[in-house]
């Protein structure tokens, strides 16, 4: 098999696996319920919602910019903000494409060698898990019952129960990951001879370099302060839209974080853009919270496609702006 050929089954996976989430979240779904609950909802908050996506994206790149001062270079920050609205753009079409995209397209405008580049992603995406981790402990703590009980209603309860009652199960998982960790360990030298790895091994020295260059970075707290806003303006951009639906209206900011927090989680799973886990995870919380599972689905629906309307029209703009942004290097060159 082709890599091409890999490449396009396992997207079409993906996809697959998004339409099956949708179809069973939306099967029993009043069709004509939806229709008349979106033509009711108040879209002024969505853009109001789109005004702070930007504005959150803006400041990641402002992040991603500290990184990438941090190892030494000093890329335009109308090329880094172009580059981080491709990445969202490309996650749509292709699951989890973006991180590369945004790295090869900033090379392509900036130079910058790529394998140094998703150095400081990998630093940007970990810090990023650790701030949702936290909303999550956040919310743990003030909102038990409902965490409570999205946790009773999902598929964990009788999947924890199976592993403990299969104690034979869990030691053979541990024994076979600790062994094969430790021959890979052993045996990293002789592994890293082979000349496919020598590659590989060039790749993870330089994304140690960047990681030895961020951790000394002078600018921590510029770079907390762009973190704090980043996640405001995801925040704000999800909270916003409960007000132009009348049932979700009345839910407050905690509310709010919570289904924030809950479709995060659903915008891991490798289907494009997140749909269908993103929907399932939602849902799930704002029943959770009060609503029918109809008025949850009316609202994740039209919120959902409306974010990701802007998130791609923002993107393929951003794309095609480039070339225009970056003409002056171009008309240098060819002085040169």
């Amino acid at each position: 098999m082709s890599k091409n050929t890999s490449q396009i089954l396992k997207q079409l996976l993906f996809l697959l696996i998004g339409i099956c989430l949708m179809w069973f979240v939306f099967q029993n779904m009043d069709v004509e319920s939806f229709w008349e609950s979106a033509k009711s909802m108040n879209y002024w908050f969505f853009l109001i919602s789109a005004i702070c996506a930007m504005t959150s994206h803006y400041f990641r790149a402002l992040r991603w910019k500290l990184l990438i001062n941090s190892i030494g270079y000093q890329p335009k920050t109308k090329n880094v903000f172009a580059s981080v609205l491709f990445m969202y753009a490309s996650n749509i079409a292709i699951p989890r494409s973006g991180e590369i995209a945004r790295c090869g397209t900033l090379y392509k405008y900036e130079k910058i060698p790529v394998p140094q580049l998703l150095g400081t992603v990998v630093i940007e995406r970990a810090i990023d898990l650790l701030t949702l981790l936290f909303f999550t402990g956040l919310l743990l703590v003030v909102q038990f019952e409902i965490f409570n009980n999205l946790y009773a209603q999902s598929a964990m309860p009788d999947l924890v129960d199976k592993l403990i009652n299969n104690q034979l199960l869990i030691y053979s998982v541990f024994g076979v990951t600790a062994l094969v960790c430790l021959t890979l360990f052993f045996l990293r030298k002789r592994i890293f001879q082979f000349g496919p790895m020598q590659k590989v091994g060039k790749l993870l020295s330089d994304l140690k370099s960047s990681f030895i260059q961020v951790f000394r970075m002078k600018t921590k707290l510029i770079f907390l302060f762009h973190t704090i806003i980043i996640w405001l303006g995801y925040v704000g951009m999800f909270y916003i839209c409960f007000f132009a639906y009348e049932p979700t209206s009345h839910l407050d900011l905690a509310a709010g974080v919570t289904a924030f927090v809950a479709g995060s989680f659903g915008m891991v799973a490798p289907t494009n853009g997140g749909i269908g886990a993103w929907h399932f995870m939602v849902i799930l919380a704002l029943s959770s919270l009060g609503l029918t599972a109809q008025e949850a689905g009316n609202w994740a629906n039209v919120a959902f496609g409306i974010m990701t309307i802007t998130v791609a029209a923002a993107g393929i703009t951003a794309f095609f702006l480039l070339p225009y942004m970056n003409r002056d290097k171009k008309d240098e060159i060819i002085k040169a």
